[in-house]
């Protein structure tokens, strides 16, 4: 698969794929708001449909929670009690990824798009170095109280080639000389914080030999950080360490 290269436009649409997927996931009090957030995405396999985070977000969230600071965790518009509906965290924490028991008439209630992808079993391929996967998920930066129970999340979301690859994840680094500002937002400023962003699904794109361009989990954004020592980067976990059944494992 060799990277793909559109038009502005119809990289805004690959960006609309990313944004459409990702749920911001948050947890706090009544009385002091949120504390924290991370992003999560609904996973159909076609055995089952679950919610997928990285690990340290639950951990983070159940570390709050045992301080008394995380009295009411959501899932976007969803009150979801994480640590009642934990399906799955591996005990190693090299690979960090989490699941979650999920029901259809709260799938409703969120109103997010599933991710099932094109892929006709699970798991899917992993991806080569230079395939290219957008990535959309809510930065705590860009979160917004608007009222006393109200509160808004604005979203980072990017589509970028993988730079390096390994057993356990993928890596991206952002070039700034190749950004386009498709979504006419204008562009982050240098060293953006990105902290908020863990748990979001990096998709990869594909394009056939008829130029039909379809899509699929590629991995679960784990870290995405900026210095001026690093950049801009963003790892993720290879998606085939989820088994069809929610569970994650140790060795994909």
């Amino acid at each position: 698969m060799s990277p793909i290269k559109e038009s502005e436009s119809v990289l805004k649409e690959y960006l609309k794929i990313a944004t459409s997927y990702s749920i911001p996931l948050f947890w706090g009090t009544m009385e002091s708001g949120i504390a924290q957030n991370g992003t999560a995405f609904i996973l159909d396999t076609g055995v089952k449909k679950f919610v997928v985070t990285a690990a340290h977000v639950y951990r983070s969230y159940i570390k709050q929670k045992n301080e008394g600071n995380a009295s009411i965790c959501q899932l976007g518009k969803l009150v979801l009690d994480l640590d009642k509906r934990l399906l799955s965290i591996p005990k190693s924490k090299d690979i960090d990824i989490a699941t979650f028991e999920i029901h259809d008439d709260e799938i409703e209630t969120i109103g997010s798009n599933v991710l099932r992808g094109s892929n006709q079993v699970w798991p899917p391929s992993r991806p080569e170095q230079e395939n290219m996967v957008v990535v959309s998920g809510f930065p705590g930066v860009e979160r917004k109280k608007n009222a006393v129970d109200y509160y808004t999340f604005g979203y980072y979301c990017f589509n970028t080639p993988i730079n390096t690859v390994s057993d356990r994840h993928f890596g991206c680094s952002f070039d700034r000389e190749y950004w386009v500002d498709a979504i006419g937002k204008g562009m982050p400023p240098d060293n953006y914080d990105m902290g908020g962003i863990s748990g979001a699904p990096a998709i990869a794109l594909i394009r056939s030999e008829v130029g039909i361009v379809t899509w699929r989990l590629a991995g679960v954004v784990y870290e995405a950080t900026a210095s001026e020592m690093l950049g801009e980067i963003m790892f993720a976990h290879h998606a085939d360490f989820i088994q069809a059944d929610g569970s994650i494992i140790a060795h994909a």
